[in-house]
């Protein structure tokens, strides 16, 4: 059991810890602030920190509060605000010009104050400024020049200043006091002991203490450092002591009881090891506002923060990543280096500079570090060490270097990358790739690779036989090479295949790799093709990174080397012991709300009404780089939202019920525990409990009412159904006594038809008989006459028997028109209707007319009309065409129109 205890002891201690090693070289990430980024609040005074990772500020205007995105101010007296103190996350204790008192959150996250000075309105109170404010236990303590008061139990307890205090320091639960001409205080309970009085009455004006192993050291303004051991102060020599005596410190902090911080008036800030060995000396020339530091400190996360007389900086000091900015340096952008042994070799886009790598610390300028090597003038590209001789690609051709000597091997202009394959040599460049041929001790041009035109940035062998070249702007190209350095089975990824820009290639124990400013994507060598590898949004550690430079040269096992934009960066990767990723919480910072006309507040557990059903909340890792967020709303979202670096979020028209908004935060592969924010819309009021309680009750009362009503209609119903009966039978007789008689007329209209077609047919044969009969009569009356003239006349009867017996040959021939006429005649009103709508109609038309009016065929009317039956039809078409019909028009219909 004590076995278990211990290593969750050890496990806990190494979560939490924060130990990191300050790194010499270069200069750590300074992130500055002007006036006006914080809203012009004057001079920082005082910093502290809260356990959640949000930071206070006692300003000339306020206090401010930064979660480093928003800054936030709460200002509720007249003076300036000297000094704070964090109880904890949501009390914060400060000091301010005549005032001093207690800043507390309420439920919604605001600040309210309460005052706690007791002469606050009085004018006997002098112009106190409160420039100290500790909690020592169960006490509050604050310190003006004048006095300290101590508050206990609401108890105040005034203690006055032997002379006057000038500074106050907390140290190990101590609060020591200096004062302007008596010595150094300590203070007990309620009382002030003498801890020494300043050597040879020259009062000392402290800026700091600290202890190392118990002893105790002074940090003071302009004489340096002292160690007070055994009743007596003596000065601590120390490399910083003749910096910091020259420059006047002001401000004072430790880092991790490992390393002191000096704020200057004159020279920005020194950081040294607990020995004073300079670390970092960090001022207005390496990226500082100004080099005045009126206030200090140290964060959990590894940000020391600055007051300056003008804006505030924030150093990554705990950071592995170090820079060197061209304007310290005056080098330029830096593409590449290399070192070797204790040379650093840097390529830019000015030349190839050296440094001695031991002296490549930041206790000097750096302008003094870097020499150009003569005859290098010029981009750099590629540096390459093969075989302890350094090769570099230059816009100008080959070079190699040899001591401070640059001498060129090939003039074929822009050798962007190198690759050694045994003897020999790839060099991609703007035109293609070269291959150089080591002959003795010397690199000799072989040949150009016919086949691979335009640009190649880069160059990586996947196996022996195997390599890729990064061609800029067009693709990725696989290739293998033949016996005689020739390209075969190329195969050609273009760069529209991948999402993002500025494609980087390399190979790791996977295979080989690409990665874009926005993707990864894996070569899968079964597949021959590129597969992309599900990641977050990349988060670049560098700042100001090169476009492209996603991987860190490698200098040596400790540190890797990045281009920037006005510079170059050092990683340090033996710097970091075990550094924190999430030294706090992830914080709900705000919650409302809203809908169009009205926003609220919103703390936890709130229960909303209805109206105020769209919420936005507000969160982040205070005071972290790099983070991105997730959150998931239950009862709400279906899956975790995609990983970003926003840090609000809006639910739009909620639907009544309880909810609880999770949140956490990722950095690197770290994730963060589950911050939450639960919260509950209540339903509209026609939805509430009270609401369906009535909603019951009108429906019973309407089911009562509806019964009754029910069984009244059900009376009234039977009364209509034995009317609706009567009704239905009446209907039901009428219905049949209409069927009958549309039967009837059914049967009148078809003998009515019968008749019809009776009556034509009588009067077809009626026409053909009285034609016959005519024609026998006139035949008759002629032969009668002709008998008689041959009775009269003997001489002539031969003659008559003759035009007899022609007589009876033209009867039979001549067409005789009795029966026209006689159609004629039956037709005439029939005719003249034709006749005035179409005047254009002829006897022959009128009479077709006629016979198709009565509905004869085209046969019968040829019989009659002693011609063909195609006549006929012909004879039709052309009366179709007289009486403008249209072809889907029917003829016989049209004339019985008439």
């Amino acid at each position: 059991m004590g076995k278990k205890l211990f290593i969750f002891f050890f496990v806990l201690v190494n979560i939490f810890s924060y130990s990191q090693n300050i790194s010499e070289k270069g200069s750590p990430y300074i992130k500055n602030y002007l006036p006006k980024d914080y809203g012009n609040h004057g001079k920082i005074w005082a910093i502290s920190s809260a356990r959640n990772g949000l930071v206070y500020m006692a300003s000339d205007n306020g206090l401010l509060e930064f979660d480093g995105k928003k800054w936030l101010r709460f200002r509720a007296y007249s003076g300036s605000t000297r000094s704070l103190f964090l109880r904890n996350d949501n009390s914060i204790s400060i000091g301010a010009d005549m005032d001093f008192g207690l800043w507390e959150k309420d439920k919604l996250r605001k600040f309210t104050y309460q005052s706690l000075y007791p002469f606050k309105n009085t004018a006997t109170a002098g112009n106190e400024e409160f420039w100290g404010t500790y909690a020592l236990l169960n006490k509050q303590i604050f310190v003006s020049h004048q006095n300290i008061y101590s508050i206990s139990n609401r108890k105040i307890t005034k203690i006055a200043a032997p002379y006057e205090f000038s500074r106050s320091f907390e140290l190990d639960g101590t609060v020591y006091l200096a004062d302007a001409k008596k010595g150094f205080y300590r203070l007990k309970e309620t009382s002030l002991e003498l801890i020494f009085k300043f050597p040879n009455e020259s009062p000392l004006k402290i800026a700091g203490v600290f202890k190392i192993q118990e002893n105790l050291y002074i940090v003071t303004e302009n004489k340096g450092i002292f160690h007070f051991s055994q009743g007596k102060l003596s000065p601590f020599s120390t490399p910083v002591n003749s910096e910091v005596a020259k420059h006047r410190v002001f401000s004072f902090t430790t880092i991790n009881k490992k390393y002191l911080a000096f704020g200057t008036i004159l020279n920005g800030l020194y950081i040294t090891d607990l020995k004073g060995n300079i670390i970092q000396h960090i001022n207005k020339e390496k990226g500082l506002l100004n080099n005045t530091v009126l206030s200090m400190h140290f964060q959990k996360n590894g940000k020391l923060w600055l007051g300056l007389d003008h804006g505030i900086s924030v150093i990554n000091v705990g950071d592995e990543v170090t820079y060197f900015n061209e304007d310290q340096s005056n080098i330029g952008t830096a593409n590449t280096a290399v070192l070797n042994d204790n040379v650093f070799l840097i390529g830019t886009n000015q030349g190839l500079y050296t440094a001695n790598w031991n002296e490549l610390n930041n206790k000097n300028s750096h302008k003094q570090l870097f020499q150009l090597i003569p005859g290098s003038e010029g981009q750099v590209w590629t540096l390459k060490k093969t075989e302890n001789r350094i090769l570099c690609g230059h816009d100008t051709g080959l070079y190699e270097i040899k001591g401070s000597s640059f001498t060129q091997i090939s003039n074929r202009p822009g050798i962007m990358c190198l690759l050694q394959n045994g003897n020999f040599l790839f060099a991609g460049n703007y035109s293609g790739i070269a291959v150089f041929e080591k002959k003795g001790d010397e690199w000799v041009f072989l040949k150009k690779m016919k086949s691979i035109l335009g640009a190649v940035s880069q160059l990586v062998q996947e196996n022996d036989t195997t390599f890729w070249a990064n061609l800029p702007n067009y693709g990725i190209l696989r290739f293998t090479l033949n016996q005689n350095l020739e390209p075969e089975n190329r195969k050609i990824f273009f760069s529209k295949k991948f999402s993002g820009y500025f494609p980087h290639l390399y190979k790791s124990d996977q295979g080989i790799q690409l990665k874009t400013s926005t993707a990864q994507y894996h070569f899968r060598r079964k597949k021959k093709d590129f597969v992309r590898e599900i990641v977050s949004e990349p988060n670049s550690i560098i700042n100001n990174v090169i476009n492209g430079f996603y991987r860190p040269i490698m200098l040596n096992e400790n540190f890797g080397f990045y281009g920037i934009d006005n510079g170059f960066a050092l990683e340090n990767f033996a710097s970091t012991e075990k550094a924190v990723r999430f030294s706090s919480a992830l914080q709900i910072r705000d919650a409302s709300a809203f809908n169009n006309d009205k926003t609220k507040p919103l703390f936890v557990n709130e229960k909303l009404p209805y109206r105020l059903n769209n919420i936005r909340i507000s969160y982040i890792l205070p005071n972290e780089d790099g983070v991105q967020y997730q959150y998931f709303l239950e009862n709400f979202s279906q899956q975790w939202s995609s990983w970003s670096k926003e840090t609000d979020v809006d639910f739009v028209n909620l639907h009544e019920g309880e909810y609880a908004l999770k949140v956490r935060a990722k950095k690197d592969s770290e994730i963060s525990e589950l911050s939450e924010f639960p919260f509950t819309i209540l339903p509209p009021w026609y939805r509430s409990i009270w609401s369906y309680a009535l909603y019951l009750m009108i429906v019973a009362v309407l089911f009562y009412v509806l019964r009754k009503n029910q069984q009244n209609k059900l009376r009234l119903q039977k009364m209509k159904l034995l009317k609706k009966e009567r009704a239905s039978l009446r209907k039901q007789a009428e219905r049949h006594r209409q069927e009958l008689m549309w039967q009837e007329h059914k049967i009148l209209e078809e003998e009515k038809e019968l008749l019809k077609n009776q009556v034509k047919n009588k009067t077809i044969e009626l026409a053909k008989k009285a034609k016959e009969d005519d024609d026998k009569s006139r035949l008759l009356h002629s032969l009668k006459d002709k008998i008689s003239e041959a009775e009269t006349n003997p001489v002539i009867s031969n003659i008559k028997w003759k035009e007899m017996r022609k007589l009876l040959d033209c009867y039979l021939e001549i067409e005789d028109d009795t029966f026209e006429i006689q159609m004629d005649e039956l037709h005439q009103e029939f005719f003249k209707s034709l006749k005035e709508r179409f005047p254009q109609l002829s006897i022959y038309d009128l009479r077709l007319c006629a016979y198709l009016k009565i509905g004869l065929h085209s046969k019968e009317m040829a019989d009659i009309l002693h011609v063909l039956p195609s006549s006929i039809n012909v004879s039709r078409s052309r009366l179709r065409k007289k009486l403008n019909l249209r072809p889907d028009e029917d003829l016989f219909e049209f004339l019985n129109k008439f």
